[in-house]
């Protein structure tokens, strides 16, 4: 989309009352550092007066009220066609033309301007640097995410070897008890207690035997 012209732009103020570089370069969707150059330009051009003190131009109007007709002007305009002098003929007056502004207010116009610019460019800058920060504080919650689900991940692990570890203690001093109560070796002298005491552990041990071999390979 091309940029908007100088023509397109005061075509934009002629429609307001007062106008400011915010609003010509939001209208206009012109960058903020061509707006101040383009009303510089109508302020010499007559478009729009001087910049308020509250950063404002008014914006000139075009058409204005029919100017009054002077007292005596259709008597004499009459009595010219009549043939008859006007009752007294005055010299024109030269009107009094504005004097030029003085050097000192161009200056501190122009110093003014420049102030605006320059807070104008801290401004982008400082807005920057403010997208830079939340850009920053994202990623470092990013990472604060993944980090806590890491040590959530790791404390589970932990969790689940601490259990797994408990358990096998539990299952080896289960098993120990088992061959010590049940194994022919620890057996008493009596030998009906031995042959009981034998069954038992030849029916028993191959099951701890599987529930061991089970638990490795899980």
């Amino acid at each position: 989309m091309p940029t908007p012209t100088y023509a397109d732009a005061v075509r934009y103020v002629r429609r307001h009352p007062r106008i400011n570089t915010s609003t010509l370069s939001d209208g206009l969707g012109i960058c903020w550092s061509l707006a101040p150059d383009y009303l510089e330009r109508m302020e010499r051009a007559g478009v729009v007066g001087a910049i308020e003190d509250d950063g404002w131009w008014p914006v000139a109007r075009i058409e204005g009220p029919p100017a009054a007709r002077k007292p005596g002007s259709a008597a004499n305009s009459t009595a010219l066609r009549r043939g008859s002098p006007p009752e007294a003929q005055r010299p024109a007056e030269t009107p009094t033309l504005p004097s030029p502004p003085s050097a000192t207010g161009n200056n501190d116009t122009q110093q003014m301007l420049d102030k605006l610019r320059e807070a104008a460019r801290v401004l982008m800058a400082e807005r920057e640097n403010m997208q830079k920060l939340r850009d920053a504080c994202r990623l470092l919650i990013a990472e604060r995410e993944a980090w806590k689900r890491r040590a959530f991940a790791a404390e589970a692990r932990m969790l689940t070897e601490e259990a797994t570890e408990m358990d096998r203690q539990r299952f080896n001093a289960l098993r120990r008890v088992l061959a010590r109560e049940l194994h022919p070796d620890y057996a008493p002298a009596d030998p009906g207690d031995i042959s009981l005491r034998e069954a038992l552990f030849k029916s028993i041990w191959p099951k701890v035997k599987q529930i061991e071999r089970k638990g490795r390979t899980s």
